[in-house]
């Protein structure tokens, strides 16, 4: 029986790790609501009200003993209080203020954790153009101090059938706003609603509803910003227009200026490998027992935090490495697969690998980019793909060949024996460097700059740096006495023979020739 050799391990290793990740997404990742939600009888009357920023509608009045399907957990935001996503018997979606339902309130992100009261709801005018202002608590702590805080800043203390469903902002869905039109528009509520994610936000008006979806994210490339969509149906549920809320994103000149990126970010193959879930952890842990506790500083941080929060660093650098390098490992695995590159030399296939290195480098750094990475790291991915290429290739090319030119097997290739050539004596050149020496100096243009006042200043303009570097060598003739061998290999499947020539040399004797000087500068 053959023997079989099969790719290195750590080719095995990156499909794995990959494979869990991607197995993992997809079974943790949670896309919608669920399809048998809690129901909650209210206990009195309360306000449903709209979530889309600087919108201070009231979706529906509420009364006591009316029956909501509970979504999720909303986080409090510069625009609204934390509260209960629901859905009420008519099909409306809003959100339920924790505090107007009578949960009890406490401090978030302070030095204590005591309960407070919640007198009041206001909002702070702003100087933004466009922006209604913060909106504020008015509260009084349990030691009688009254205070006026940001709605953020205050978070009610829920059951676990309840806190158990966080949902998050950061559970998107990316594409660009041509496709969501041509997806959304002339299309019934109930279908868009199950197409990527749900609208948080679904408000009956005169003329049909208005449907808000968060995580939905959609990029302009003209400008570069991301925005959410809000979208008007008309009577029969037909979606007939669309706006959008404000627009973000911190890399708005990448976006604005990477060809292709919108056909990139629509292909749902690419889009889902940075889609988030909508449900997860975002709340303050051990703040429930209403126990003060001091401000924790960075000393007083347990060590197995420290130890997840770099196993998370790892494994988030992992993810960008092995998700970009993944085609080429794939590719680098085929190898082993003999006929896949039969018909092609080892030239042409690391020409191949490096241009599907490039296409990757290019997707994941425009992926990233929508996603929102830091720019700061970005560079990683272009380093990740270098590295995967040259991983990929590290066998390709060989002297002796790792990959057999005649029957394309891998590792097949022996060493046979050594065997000896011929000998011979000859003078060859030779220098050696004795001497280095670096010079540095600075150039710039002085601008002399005169002010209404008589006086004058000077200040240097492109100012560089420049550097000589001066090196002696000596020059020799050097009589050797030469002995060639020939190193032998066998592929031990075919019999495909190759040689690799090795000489060893013994000096005999050495001239001085003379001395000459090399000069390089920056």
């Amino acid at each position: 029986m053959k023997h079989i050799k099969l790719p290195h391990a750590a080719t095995f290793a990156g499909v794995i790790v990959l494979v869990l990740i991607l197995v993992g997404q997809r079974v943790f990742l949670k896309k919608s609501f669920p399809d048998q939600p809690l129901k909650i009888v209210l206990e009195k009357n309360i306000s449903l009200e709209s979530i889309v920023a600087n919108d201070d509608a009231v979706v529906a009045k509420l009364k006591k003993g009316d029956t909501v399907r509970f979504l999720g957990v909303v986080e409090g935001s510069h625009y609204y209080p934390y509260g209960l996503l629901v859905q009420t018997q008519d099909g409306e979606r809003g959100l339920l203020p924790a505090a107007d339902m009578g949960f009890p309130m406490m401090m978030t992100n302070k030095k204590d954790s005591l309960p407070v009261t919640v007198r009041s709801l206001f909002r702070e005018k702003s100087k933004t153009k466009g922006d209604k202002g913060t909106l504020k608590y008015n509260i009084v702590k349990a030691n009688g101090e009254k205070a006026a805080v940001n709605v953020a800043a205050v978070r009610p203390v829920l059951p676990d059938s309840l806190s158990d469903m966080q949902l998050r902002r950061e559970g998107d869905y990316y594409m660009t706003k041509e496709k969501f039109q041509r997806l959304y528009m002339g299309h019934k509520l109930a279908e868009n609603d199950a197409r990527y994610r749900q609208a948080w936000v679904i408000d009956k008006t005169k003329k049909g509803f208005l449907a808000y979806y968060p995580n939905i994210e959609l990029v302009d490339t003209d400008d570069g910003k991301i925005y959410n969509p809000i979208v008007v149906y008309d009577a029969d549920s037909v979606a007939v227009t669309c706006g959008y809320e404000s627009g973000h994103g911190n890399n708005r000149y990448i976006l604005k200026w990477m060809p292709f990126l919108g056909k990139i970010v629509d292909t749902d193959f690419f889009a889902h490998f940075i889609e988030g879930s909508i449900y997860g952890s975002w709340a303050n842990a051990d703040t429930e027992n209403y126990t003060e506790k001091a401000k924790m500083t960075w000393k007083d941080v347990p060590f197995y935090m420290w130890i997840a929060l770099i196993l998370w660093v790892v494994c988030g650098l992992a993810w960008m490495f092995l998700m970009e390098t993944l085609p080429l490992l794939i590719l680098e695995a085929g190898l082993y697969c003999r006929y896949l590159y039969f018909h092609l030399n080892d030239g042409t296939i690391a020409s191949i690998f490096g241009i599907v290195a490039a296409v990757a480098i290019y997707l994941w750094f425009g992926l990233m980019a929508v996603w929102g990475c830091l720019w700061l790291f970005l560079p990683i991915i272009v380093i990740a793909g270098i590295s995967g290429w040259a991983y990929a290739e590290r066998m390709l090319g060989t002297h002796p060949h790792t990959r057999c030119p005649d029957c394309r097997r891998m590792e097949t290739i022996d060493f046979i024996n050594r065997t000896f050539e011929r000998e011979y004596n000859e003078w060859r050149p030779e220098s050696k460097a004795v001497h280095s020496h670096t010079e540095r100096w600075k150039t710039w243009t002085d601008v002399t700059t005169k002010w209404s006042d008589g006086r004058t200043t000077t200040s240097r303009e492109n100012e560089r740096n420049h550097s000589r570097t001066t090196t002696l060598y000596h020059d020799y003739e050097v009589y050797y006495h030469v002995k060639v061998f020939h190193n032998n290999y066998k592929c031990s499947e075919c019999g495909y023979r190759e040689y690799i020539p090795e000489e060893e040399l013994t000096e005999l004797d050495r001239k001085f020739t003379g001395q000459h000087t090399s000069v390089t500068e920056d």
